[in-house]
């Protein structure tokens, strides 16, 4: 059965906190705790170190946008999987 535009969107809202680290809240209830800083130092997202940028974060609910900078609602598990293998611990908040 094919998807629609709404069961593809799982992200309900996003927030840049101060340090570096986005809240990411699902859908479902979830909330995940993000931290970008050690992500500053890749070119793709180098732009993210401007307040303004970093302020800018927003979501249609499948992607989170800081202007140019776009990333999947699966990439962010990604990078809080890959985040925790390395010692960039991502937190979860089920409330």
């Amino acid at each position: 059965m094919p998807r629609t535009e709404t069961q593809r969107r799982c992200i309900a809202a996003v927030t840049p906190l101060e340090g570096y680290v986005l809240q990411v809240d699902f859908l479902s209830g979830g909330r995940l705790l993000l931290p970008m800083e050690g992500w500053l130092d890749h070119l793709r997202f180098a732009p993210l170190r401007r307040a303004e940028t970093w302020a800018s974060a927003a979501t249609d609910g499948r992607f989170v946008r800081f202007g140019t900078v776009e990333i999947a609602h699966d990439e962010l598990l990604d990078m809080a999987e890959y985040g925790r293998e390395h010692g960039m611990e991502a937190k979860e908040d089920m409330e």
